[in-house]
């Protein structure tokens, strides 16, 4: 079956969705839309759709539009995932969620109101359809590493959003992206490390700072009020601990480095795909401690973005249910709000 999509949002993450839609024979992109007409028009040149706007109403509207993707800012998610169900569109909606909670409450409210239309939200992208992911997750369902009771992960640049995307004010304003890096990147951090324990774990409580005074961007961008450095110690039903720690205009650097502690063994990588592909495995034999070098076999994967792009079509197609749901996502971006309040 052919699907036909339209992009609200054309912005730079619609193109790259937009991109990989025109790689897979099941979709049709058939409407291109943003608040900008520059935007709009070199979207529909780039992609050869004649339909265009700068209304999103107006690809809800168009009874032939199947599915909808939206990569608008996480500010406008709420209102339009609202009309895109009502209006009987099926949705992948990017990443993150929501800007605020009432945003994310308002979002699984509707979603629930609406059981026959599909919802994929996109921090299972670089994640949970992944071969690390499956590999890792492998490894801790074999039993290998015996009960996992600890999860250390931090990841410290100095560089923020706005210097690796200049056209990214919004993200640089709390009341419009919901945070900083806590909520870019968080959503993919808690996406992968709690997917590994399949979402079972509960958080219980946590202990936490943020600050957001450690570098002055002000000639980057006209508003900031995001974090900039952040941690928390969180403690889960059933005894799992985490330590958590972000950070992007930071006084220090880190790489992306996940440690697994379980009882009879841990694990240490970097959990994006782009990253090193190794994965440490240490754990005890006959009573000396081990450690060996396991690789993940990537051979032949496709893009994180076509990734998620094919799930989407896949679950159009009944052929999988979506990696990450509304309800999924709402419980990891609670977790991210209480960490930035």
């Amino acid at each position: 079956m052919t699907y036909n999509i339209g992009i609200i949002g054309a912005g730079m993450y619609g193109k790259v969705l937009g991109r990989c839609l025109q790689q897979d024979e099941r979709a049709r992109l058939t409407w291109v839309n943003s608040a900008s007409e520059g935007t709009t028009r070199a979207a529909a040149e780039e992609f050869g759709v004649a339909k265009w706007s700068l209304d999103y109403r107006d690809v809800l509207a168009d009874p032939a539009v199947d599915a909808v993707i939206i990569a608008t800012p996480p500010y406008l998610h709420a209102e339009q995932l609202s009309a895109a169900l009502q209006a009987g569109k099926h949705v992948l909606l990017e990443k993150p969620l929501a800007e605020s909670p009432a945003s994310v409450e308002n979002i699984v409210e509707t979603a629930a109101k609406y059981p026959g239309r599909l919802v994929l939200e996109a921090s299972c992208r670089h994640t949970r359809l992944t071969r690390k992911f499956q590999f890792i997750k492998s490894l801790i369902d074999s039993g290998k590493l015996g009960q996992v009771y600890h999860i250390h992960h931090n990841h410290l640049t100095r560089g923020t959003f706005i210097e690796w995307n200049p056209k990214g004010a919004w993200a640089m304003n709390k009341a419009l992206a919901g945070g900083g890096p806590f909520i870019d990147w968080g959503v993919y951090d808690l996406s992968f490390h709690l997917g590994l324990l399949d979402d079972r774990p509960e958080l219980v409580s946590l202990r936490r700072f943020s600050r957001n005074d450690l570098r002055d961007v002000s000639k980057l961008v006209e508003f900031s009020d995001v974090e900039q450095h952040g941690a928390a110690w969180l403690e889960f039903s059933g005894g799992l601990t985490y330590y958590y720690e972000r950070g992007a205009g930071v006084h220090a650097e880190t790489v992306n480095e996940t440690r697994l502690y379980g009882t009879r063994g841990g694990l240490r990588f970097q959990f994006p795909s782009w990253d090193s592909n190794q994965v440490e495995f240490f754990y005890d034999e006959d009573g000396q401690p081990r450690k060996e070098t396991l690789m993940v076999d990537t051979t032949g994967a496709e893009d994180d973005n076509q990734a998620i792009v094919r799930h989407f079509l896949d679950c159009l197609d009944g052929k999988a249910s979506p990696l990450m749901t509304v309800e999924t996502a709402a419980k990891h971006i609670r977790i991210l709000f209480q960490i930035l309040a």
